[in-house]
Protein backbone atom coordinates (compact mmCIF):
# COMPACT_ATOMS: atom_id res chain seq x y z
CA UNK A 1 0.00 0.00 0.00
CA UNK A 2 1.02 3.22 -0.78
CA UNK A 3 2.29 5.40 1.90
CA UNK A 4 1.10 9.27 1.11
CA UNK A 5 3.57 12.04 0.98
CA UNK A 6 1.92 14.15 3.12
CA UNK A 7 1.78 12.31 5.90
CA UNK A 8 5.87 12.58 5.87
CA UNK A 9 5.82 16.39 5.90
CA UNK A 10 6.85 17.35 9.58
CA UNK A 11 5.32 20.49 9.38
CA UNK A 12 1.72 18.54 9.49
CA UNK A 13 2.93 15.94 11.84
CA UNK A 14 0.59 16.07 14.94
CA UNK A 15 2.38 15.44 18.19
CA UNK A 16 0.11 14.06 20.92
CA UNK A 17 1.75 14.94 23.94
CA UNK A 18 0.34 15.82 27.34
CA UNK A 19 2.69 18.79 27.18
CA UNK A 20 1.34 19.94 23.94
CA UNK A 21 -0.30 22.97 25.43
CA UNK A 22 2.08 23.61 28.06
CA UNK A 23 4.67 26.49 28.49
CA UNK A 24 8.26 25.83 27.00
CA UNK A 25 9.73 27.82 29.91
CA UNK A 26 8.11 25.73 32.62
CA UNK A 27 10.14 22.58 31.70
CA UNK A 28 13.27 22.13 33.24
CA UNK A 29 16.38 21.29 30.46
CA UNK A 30 19.85 20.75 31.56
CA UNK A 31 21.05 22.91 29.23
CA UNK A 32 19.94 26.30 31.45
CA UNK A 33 20.35 26.83 34.94
CA UNK A 34 18.15 25.46 37.73
CA UNK A 35 16.10 28.15 38.98
CA UNK A 36 14.97 27.55 43.03
CA UNK A 37 10.89 26.04 42.78
CA UNK A 38 10.77 28.12 46.14
CA UNK A 39 8.41 31.72 45.52
CA UNK A 40 9.19 34.14 48.69
CA UNK A 41 9.55 37.77 49.45
CA UNK A 42 12.34 39.95 48.30
CA UNK A 43 13.08 40.36 52.63
CA UNK A 44 13.08 36.68 52.80
CA UNK A 45 15.17 35.68 49.84
CA UNK A 46 18.02 38.21 51.13
CA UNK A 47 18.21 37.35 54.53
CA UNK A 48 20.24 39.76 57.20
CA UNK A 49 23.88 37.50 55.87
CA UNK A 50 23.08 38.44 52.28
CA UNK A 51 22.29 41.67 52.41
CA UNK A 52 25.50 42.50 54.29
CA UNK A 53 27.67 40.85 51.77
CA UNK A 54 25.35 42.42 48.65
CA UNK A 55 25.57 45.86 50.94
CA UNK A 56 29.68 45.05 51.10
CA UNK A 57 29.85 44.48 47.14
CA UNK A 58 28.05 47.97 46.45
CA UNK A 59 30.06 50.08 48.21
CA UNK A 60 33.30 47.96 47.64
CA UNK A 61 33.26 48.92 44.11
CA UNK A 62 31.78 51.88 44.58
CA UNK A 63 34.76 53.32 46.94
CA UNK A 64 37.70 50.93 44.16
CA UNK A 65 36.15 50.56 41.06
CA UNK A 66 35.65 54.11 39.06
CA UNK A 67 33.27 53.09 36.23
CA UNK A 68 30.75 51.98 38.95
CA UNK A 69 31.54 55.27 40.64
CA UNK A 70 30.73 57.11 37.64
CA UNK A 71 27.56 55.36 36.98
CA UNK A 72 26.29 55.98 39.74
CA UNK A 73 27.61 60.15 39.54
CA UNK A 74 25.67 60.14 36.37
CA UNK A 75 22.54 59.03 38.03
CA UNK A 76 22.92 61.64 40.79
CA UNK A 77 23.07 64.41 38.22
CA UNK A 78 20.49 63.64 36.50
CA UNK A 79 17.81 62.36 39.50
CA UNK A 80 18.93 64.26 42.83
CA UNK A 81 19.04 67.99 42.07
CA UNK A 82 16.27 70.30 42.46
CA UNK A 83 15.67 73.73 43.34
CA UNK A 84 12.10 75.04 45.33
CA UNK A 85 9.94 77.25 43.89
CA UNK A 86 6.61 78.49 45.99
CA UNK A 87 3.32 78.36 44.23
CA UNK A 88 0.89 80.04 46.46
CA UNK A 89 0.25 83.09 43.79
CA UNK A 90 0.85 85.82 47.00
CA UNK A 91 3.62 86.73 46.32
CA UNK A 92 5.03 88.16 49.29
CA UNK A 93 4.19 85.00 50.75
CA UNK A 94 6.05 83.13 47.92
CA UNK A 95 9.06 84.98 48.60
CA UNK A 96 8.85 84.89 52.59
CA UNK A 97 8.57 80.52 52.02
CA UNK A 98 11.45 80.35 49.33
CA UNK A 99 13.71 82.52 51.74
CA UNK A 100 12.87 80.15 54.75
CA UNK A 101 13.71 76.93 52.72
CA UNK A 102 16.99 78.57 51.73
CA UNK A 103 18.14 79.23 55.25
CA UNK A 104 16.42 75.56 56.11
CA UNK A 105 19.16 74.40 53.24
CA UNK A 106 22.08 75.47 54.74
CA UNK A 107 24.24 72.88 57.00
CA UNK A 108 23.12 73.34 60.42
CA UNK A 109 19.51 74.25 59.73
CA UNK A 110 18.89 71.15 57.81
CA UNK A 111 21.61 68.79 58.81
CA UNK A 112 21.52 67.39 62.93
CA UNK A 113 25.49 66.45 62.29
CA UNK A 114 25.76 70.30 60.69
CA UNK A 115 27.73 68.92 57.74
CA UNK A 116 25.17 68.74 54.82
CA UNK A 117 23.07 70.99 53.20
CA UNK A 118 19.80 70.11 51.71
CA UNK A 119 20.75 69.77 48.12
CA UNK A 120 24.04 67.20 49.42
CA UNK A 121 21.65 65.53 51.63
CA UNK A 122 19.39 64.25 49.06
CA UNK A 123 21.75 63.77 46.87
CA UNK A 124 23.85 61.48 49.73
CA UNK A 125 20.42 59.63 50.56
CA UNK A 126 19.70 58.90 46.83
CA UNK A 127 23.51 57.71 46.35
CA UNK A 128 22.81 55.40 49.71
CA UNK A 129 19.60 54.15 48.10
CA UNK A 130 21.28 52.85 45.35
CA UNK A 131 24.26 51.43 46.48
CA UNK A 132 22.59 50.19 49.85
CA UNK A 133 19.16 49.70 48.23
CA UNK A 134 17.50 52.03 51.22
CA UNK A 135 18.21 54.74 53.37
CA UNK A 136 16.15 55.92 56.23
CA UNK A 137 15.41 59.69 57.26
CA UNK A 138 14.66 60.35 60.88
CA UNK A 139 13.10 63.75 61.34
CA UNK A 140 13.69 65.41 64.83
CA UNK A 141 12.09 67.48 67.32
CA UNK A 142 8.64 68.17 65.83
CA UNK A 143 6.69 67.48 68.72
CA UNK A 144 8.98 68.84 71.27
CA UNK A 145 9.04 72.79 70.83
CA UNK A 146 11.82 73.19 73.48
CA UNK A 147 14.01 70.68 71.25
CA UNK A 148 17.64 72.51 70.02
CA UNK A 149 17.19 70.11 67.50
CA UNK A 150 13.99 70.77 66.04
CA UNK A 151 13.21 71.04 62.21
CA UNK A 152 16.29 69.24 61.98
CA UNK A 153 16.81 66.15 59.67
CA UNK A 154 19.28 63.02 60.48
CA UNK A 155 19.86 60.09 57.72
CA UNK A 156 20.06 56.20 58.56
CA UNK A 157 22.35 54.61 56.32
CA UNK A 158 19.99 51.30 55.57
CA UNK A 159 22.99 48.83 57.25
CA UNK A 160 22.27 50.40 60.65
CA UNK A 161 18.81 49.38 60.76
CA UNK A 162 17.95 45.80 61.55
CA UNK A 163 17.37 43.34 64.33
CA UNK A 164 20.62 43.77 67.06
CA UNK A 165 22.22 40.64 68.50
CA UNK A 166 21.46 39.45 71.25
CA UNK A 167 17.87 40.63 72.96
CA UNK A 168 16.73 43.75 73.94
CA UNK A 169 14.40 44.41 77.01
CA UNK A 170 11.03 45.05 76.13
CA UNK A 171 11.05 44.24 72.85
CA UNK A 172 9.89 41.35 70.69
CA UNK A 173 12.88 40.97 68.48
CA UNK A 174 10.14 37.84 66.76
CA UNK A 175 7.83 41.17 65.40
CA UNK A 176 10.65 42.75 63.42
CA UNK A 177 11.81 41.81 60.09
CA UNK A 178 14.87 43.07 58.92
CA UNK A 179 14.73 45.95 61.86
CA UNK A 180 11.20 46.99 60.84
CA UNK A 181 7.81 46.18 62.49
CA UNK A 182 4.73 46.07 60.49
CA UNK A 183 0.72 45.61 60.76
CA UNK A 184 -0.48 42.42 59.26
CA UNK A 185 -1.27 44.96 56.10
CA UNK A 186 2.40 45.84 56.04
CA UNK A 187 2.26 49.38 56.95
CA UNK A 188 5.29 50.13 59.08
CA UNK A 189 5.35 50.68 62.68
CA UNK A 190 8.47 51.01 64.21
CA UNK A 191 12.11 50.80 62.89
CA UNK A 192 15.13 49.59 65.46
CA UNK A 193 18.43 51.45 64.68
CA UNK A 194 21.80 50.25 65.52
CA UNK A 195 25.31 51.37 66.07
CA UNK A 196 27.79 49.73 64.51
CA UNK A 197 30.58 47.82 66.41
CA UNK A 198 34.01 48.51 66.28
CA UNK A 199 36.14 48.38 63.65
CA UNK A 200 32.34 47.12 61.67
CA UNK A 201 31.77 44.13 63.70
CA UNK A 202 28.55 43.56 65.19
CA UNK A 203 25.63 45.97 65.57
CA UNK A 204 24.84 46.82 69.37
CA UNK A 205 21.06 48.93 70.17
CA UNK A 206 20.84 52.22 70.00
CA UNK A 207 17.38 53.29 70.21
CA UNK A 208 13.77 52.32 68.76
CA UNK A 209 11.77 54.40 67.08
CA UNK A 210 7.71 55.07 65.56
CA UNK A 211 7.36 55.04 61.94
CA UNK A 212 5.93 58.15 62.20
CA UNK A 213 9.21 60.19 62.74
CA UNK A 214 10.77 58.20 59.94
CA UNK A 215 10.87 58.73 56.31
CA UNK A 216 12.27 55.69 54.19
CA UNK A 217 13.65 55.96 50.87
CA UNK A 218 14.18 52.76 49.16
CA UNK A 219 14.55 50.79 45.38
CA UNK A 220 11.17 48.76 45.64
CA UNK A 221 9.99 46.17 43.28
CA UNK A 222 7.79 44.31 44.68
CA UNK A 223 4.50 45.04 46.84
CA UNK A 224 5.82 42.42 49.65
CA UNK A 225 8.58 44.24 50.37
CA UNK A 226 9.80 46.14 53.26
CA UNK A 227 13.78 47.06 52.72
CA UNK A 228 14.70 48.06 49.64
CA UNK A 229 17.11 46.65 47.34
CA UNK A 230 19.68 48.11 45.39
CA UNK A 231 19.38 47.88 41.25
CA UNK A 232 23.39 47.84 41.66
CA UNK A 233 22.75 43.61 42.59
CA UNK A 234 21.96 42.89 39.21
CA UNK A 235 24.95 44.19 37.56
CA UNK A 236 27.23 43.52 40.88
CA UNK A 237 29.52 40.03 39.54
CA UNK A 238 29.66 41.96 35.71
CA UNK A 239 31.05 45.07 37.82
CA UNK A 240 33.50 42.55 39.60
CA UNK A 241 34.31 40.61 36.50
CA UNK A 242 35.01 44.00 34.36
CA UNK A 243 36.99 45.33 37.54
CA UNK A 244 39.01 42.28 37.80
CA UNK A 245 39.47 41.48 33.80
CA UNK A 246 41.26 44.99 33.55
CA UNK A 247 43.57 44.65 36.35
CA UNK A 248 44.73 41.37 34.47
CA UNK A 249 44.47 42.67 31.52
CA UNK A 250 46.98 45.72 32.46
CA UNK A 251 49.53 43.18 34.19
CA UNK A 252 49.51 41.59 30.67
CA UNK A 253 50.19 44.04 28.87
CA UNK A 254 53.04 45.27 31.57
CA UNK A 255 54.76 42.10 30.67
CA UNK A 256 54.23 42.62 26.91
CA UNK A 257 55.89 45.96 27.36
CA UNK A 258 59.57 44.18 28.66
CA UNK A 259 62.12 44.73 26.40
CA UNK A 260 62.63 42.16 23.71
CA UNK A 261 64.10 41.33 20.85
CA UNK A 262 65.96 38.70 18.12
CA UNK A 263 69.20 39.01 16.46
CA UNK A 264 69.69 37.45 12.97
CA UNK A 265 72.94 36.92 11.75
CA UNK A 266 74.33 36.07 9.01
CA UNK A 267 78.18 35.22 10.33
CA UNK A 268 79.09 31.76 10.30
CA UNK A 269 80.10 30.86 13.43
CA UNK A 270 81.48 27.07 14.09
CA UNK A 271 78.85 24.46 15.31
CA UNK A 272 79.11 24.03 19.09
CA UNK A 273 80.59 27.14 19.53
CA UNK A 274 79.51 29.86 21.75
CA UNK A 275 80.95 33.35 21.81
CA UNK A 276 81.45 35.67 24.79
CA UNK A 277 79.72 38.50 25.02
CA UNK A 278 82.70 40.38 25.63
CA UNK A 279 83.28 39.04 21.96
CA UNK A 280 80.53 40.05 20.53
CA UNK A 281 80.77 42.25 17.52
CA UNK A 282 77.41 43.85 18.34
CA UNK A 283 77.06 46.95 20.56
CA UNK A 284 73.72 47.86 22.19
CA UNK A 285 73.13 51.17 24.18
CA UNK A 286 69.91 51.03 26.37
CA UNK A 287 70.80 54.47 27.63
CA UNK A 288 68.33 57.51 28.26
CA UNK A 289 68.30 58.39 24.29
CA UNK A 290 66.64 56.66 21.53
CA UNK A 291 68.52 53.20 22.16
CA UNK A 292 70.80 51.77 19.23
CA UNK A 293 72.17 48.41 17.82
CA UNK A 294 75.66 48.26 15.83
CA UNK A 295 75.32 45.37 13.76
CA UNK A 296 77.17 43.49 10.52
CA UNK A 297 75.83 44.18 7.35
CA UNK A 298 73.83 41.37 6.73
CA UNK A 299 72.28 41.33 10.34
CA UNK A 300 68.46 41.98 11.46
CA UNK A 301 66.90 42.28 14.58
CA UNK A 302 62.87 41.36 15.20
CA UNK A 303 61.83 43.46 17.93
CA UNK A 304 59.07 41.31 20.34
CA UNK A 305 55.82 42.63 20.23
CA UNK A 306 52.29 41.34 21.49
CA UNK A 307 49.33 43.29 20.82
CA UNK A 308 47.56 43.73 23.82
CA UNK A 309 44.40 44.03 24.49
CA UNK A 310 43.41 42.15 21.27
CA UNK A 311 40.66 43.75 19.32
CA UNK A 312 38.43 41.25 20.32
CA UNK A 313 39.10 41.35 24.42
CA UNK A 314 38.34 45.35 24.32
CA UNK A 315 34.96 44.00 21.99
CA UNK A 316 33.99 42.17 24.93
CA UNK A 317 34.78 44.62 27.33
CA UNK A 318 32.55 47.22 25.33
CA UNK A 319 29.83 44.67 25.55
CA UNK A 320 30.15 44.16 29.11
CA UNK A 321 30.26 47.59 30.06
CA UNK A 322 27.47 48.33 28.07
CA UNK A 323 25.39 45.16 29.95
CA UNK A 324 26.69 46.67 33.77
CA UNK A 325 25.56 50.41 33.23
CA UNK A 326 22.26 49.57 32.14
CA UNK A 327 21.50 48.79 35.88
CA UNK A 328 20.57 52.28 36.13
CA UNK A 329 19.95 52.66 33.00
CA UNK A 330 22.76 54.76 31.57
CA UNK A 331 23.40 54.70 27.74
CA UNK A 332 26.41 53.29 26.62
CA UNK A 333 27.20 56.98 24.76
CA UNK A 334 27.32 58.83 27.93
CA UNK A 335 30.41 56.60 29.16
CA UNK A 336 31.81 57.01 25.65
CA UNK A 337 31.06 60.19 24.06
CA UNK A 338 32.24 59.02 20.78
CA UNK A 339 30.23 56.01 20.49
CA UNK A 340 27.38 57.60 18.10
CA UNK A 341 26.80 60.65 16.51
CA UNK A 342 24.33 63.06 17.25
CA UNK A 343 20.98 61.80 16.55
CA UNK A 344 21.85 58.65 18.55
CA UNK A 345 23.31 60.62 21.20
CA UNK A 346 20.11 62.45 21.55
CA UNK A 347 17.89 59.35 20.83
CA UNK A 348 20.06 57.68 23.56
CA UNK A 349 19.27 61.27 26.48
CA UNK A 350 15.78 61.12 25.41
CA UNK A 351 15.15 57.09 26.52
CA UNK A 352 17.24 57.83 29.40
CA UNK A 353 15.11 61.06 30.73
CA UNK A 354 11.89 59.15 30.15
CA UNK A 355 14.17 56.42 32.97
CA UNK A 356 15.19 59.25 34.99
CA UNK A 357 11.53 60.99 35.43
CA UNK A 358 10.40 57.96 37.11
CA UNK A 359 13.52 57.90 39.52
CA UNK A 360 12.94 61.71 40.32
CA UNK A 361 9.28 60.75 41.26
CA UNK A 362 11.00 59.19 44.24
CA UNK A 363 13.37 61.54 45.64
CA UNK A 364 10.43 64.23 45.02
CA UNK A 365 8.36 62.32 47.21
CA UNK A 366 10.67 62.31 49.92
CA UNK A 367 11.43 66.53 49.44
CA UNK A 368 7.51 66.96 49.72
CA UNK A 369 7.51 64.79 52.65
CA UNK A 370 10.33 66.95 53.96
CA UNK A 371 9.09 70.37 53.34
CA UNK A 372 5.73 69.59 54.07
CA UNK A 373 6.61 68.15 57.82
CA UNK A 374 9.08 71.71 57.61
CA UNK A 375 6.61 73.87 56.81
CA UNK A 376 3.81 72.70 59.52
CA UNK A 377 6.29 73.08 62.45
CA UNK A 378 7.34 77.23 61.05
CA UNK A 379 3.47 77.70 61.09
CA UNK A 380 3.00 76.11 64.34
CA UNK A 381 5.46 77.82 66.14
CA UNK A 382 4.46 81.22 64.32
CA UNK A 383 7.46 82.25 61.90
CA UNK A 384 5.62 81.57 59.50
CA UNK A 385 2.36 83.45 59.12
CA UNK A 386 -0.52 82.62 56.38
CA UNK A 387 -2.73 85.24 55.57
CA UNK A 388 -6.69 84.63 56.19
CA UNK A 389 -7.88 81.10 56.37
CA UNK A 390 -5.47 79.34 54.79
CA UNK A 391 -3.82 76.32 56.17
CA UNK A 392 -0.61 74.57 56.04
CA UNK A 393 -2.32 72.39 54.01
CA UNK A 394 -3.46 74.52 51.50
CA UNK A 395 0.32 75.78 50.70
CA UNK A 396 1.21 74.75 46.74
CA UNK A 397 4.87 74.23 45.98
CA UNK A 398 7.10 72.48 43.27
CA UNK A 399 10.40 70.61 43.21
CA UNK A 400 12.22 71.84 40.00
CA UNK A 401 14.80 68.97 38.64
CA UNK A 402 18.15 70.07 37.19
CA UNK A 403 18.16 71.05 33.89
CA UNK A 404 20.19 69.99 30.42
CA UNK A 405 22.14 72.14 28.38
CA UNK A 406 21.30 72.07 24.70
CA UNK A 407 23.38 69.52 22.38
CA UNK A 408 23.12 71.73 19.67
CA UNK A 409 21.68 74.73 20.66
CA UNK A 410 21.07 76.79 17.59
CA UNK A 411 19.06 73.45 16.41
CA UNK A 412 17.27 73.05 19.67
CA UNK A 413 16.42 77.05 20.36
CA UNK A 414 15.35 77.00 16.64
CA UNK A 415 12.91 74.05 17.57
CA UNK A 416 11.74 75.45 20.78
CA UNK A 417 10.44 78.61 19.09
CA UNK A 418 8.17 77.19 16.57
CA UNK A 419 6.81 74.67 18.81
CA UNK A 420 5.73 78.06 20.92
CA UNK A 421 4.59 79.17 18.01
CA UNK A 422 2.69 76.72 16.76
CA UNK A 423 1.18 76.57 20.51
CA UNK A 424 2.90 72.99 20.79
CA UNK A 425 4.67 73.62 23.79
CA UNK A 426 4.74 76.36 25.88
CA UNK A 427 7.42 79.14 27.99
CA UNK A 428 7.08 77.40 31.29
CA UNK A 429 7.49 73.28 29.99
CA UNK A 430 10.47 74.33 27.79
CA UNK A 431 12.36 76.15 30.33
CA UNK A 432 11.68 73.43 32.98
CA UNK A 433 13.45 70.92 30.76
CA UNK A 434 16.48 73.30 31.44
CA UNK A 435 15.80 73.74 35.05
CA UNK A 436 14.61 77.10 34.85
CA UNK A 437 11.41 78.80 35.90
CA UNK A 438 9.56 80.96 33.34
CA UNK A 439 8.58 83.46 36.17
CA UNK A 440 12.34 83.77 37.33
CA UNK A 441 13.03 84.44 33.99
CA UNK A 442 10.56 86.97 32.94
CA UNK A 443 11.45 88.87 36.44
CA UNK A 444 14.99 88.83 35.31
CA UNK A 445 14.34 89.84 31.81
CA UNK A 446 12.10 92.59 33.65
CA UNK A 447 14.72 93.90 35.65
CA UNK A 448 17.71 94.15 32.89
CA UNK A 449 15.22 96.00 31.25
CA UNK A 450 14.28 98.32 33.63
CA UNK A 451 18.46 98.82 34.75
CA UNK A 452 18.70 99.58 31.12
CA UNK A 453 15.81 102.23 30.64
CA UNK A 454 17.53 103.47 34.15
CA UNK A 455 21.13 104.05 33.07
CA UNK A 456 20.49 104.57 28.94
CA UNK A 457 17.08 105.87 28.69
CA UNK A 458 18.26 109.56 28.77
CA UNK A 459 21.05 108.93 26.08
CA UNK A 460 19.90 108.60 22.00
CA UNK A 461 22.30 107.64 19.95
CA UNK A 462 22.63 109.87 16.29
CA UNK A 463 23.02 107.99 12.71
CA UNK A 464 26.54 109.92 13.14
CA UNK A 465 27.42 107.93 16.00
CA UNK A 466 27.15 110.78 18.20
CA UNK A 467 25.75 110.66 21.83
Amino acid sequence: MPISTESLNPLRTVVHDTHQYAYDAAESSPRRKVVSDSLQSEDAALPTHKRRQVVLDSRDLQQNFSIAAWALRRHLDYVATFSFQSRTGETALDERIEDLVRWWSRPHNCDVAGRHGLHRFMRLAEARRIVDGDVFVLKLGGANPRDTNRGRLQAIEGDRVRNPWGSIGGVNLSDFEHGVRTSNAGRALSYIICKRGQYGSGFVLDRVVSARNVLAHGCYTRFDQTRGISPFVTALRTYRDIYEAIEYALAKAKVSQLFGYTIHSQSEIPTGVVTETADSEYEIDLGHGPWSLNMGPDDKVDLHESKMPATEFQDFMRQTTMAALKAVDIPYSFYDEAHTNYSGSRQALLQYEQSAAEKRCDVQELLDQLYGWRVGLWVRDGVLELPGKMLARDLKWEWIPAGLPWLDPLKEVKADGEAIDRRLSSRTRILRRQGLDFRDVVDELASEEAYIAEKLGAQTITDGGDK
